[in-house]
């Protein structure tokens, strides 16, 4: 009898460990997301401003 407790508890830890390494899993994934759109949204910023000053530049020499 006592072996069956033990065997439904080793079940409900290893449940447990399984749900919070899924959620380990996707916190990781979404982290890299973010990252990834963090980068991405920086590249875009950098782009823009390379543009702006190029524009600038242009007003400049036209004066």
């Amino acid at each position: 009898m006592e072996s069956i407790a033990k065997i439904k508890e080793l079940k409900e830890k290893i449940k447990e460990l399984q749900t919070l390494m899924e959620d380990f899993v996707n916190l990781h994934h979404a982290k890299k997301n973010k990252i990834e759109n963090l980068e991405s949204e920086i590249e875009e910023i950098k782009q823009n401003m390379n543009k702006y000053l190029d524009d600038l530049e242009d007003l400049i020499d036209q004066k």
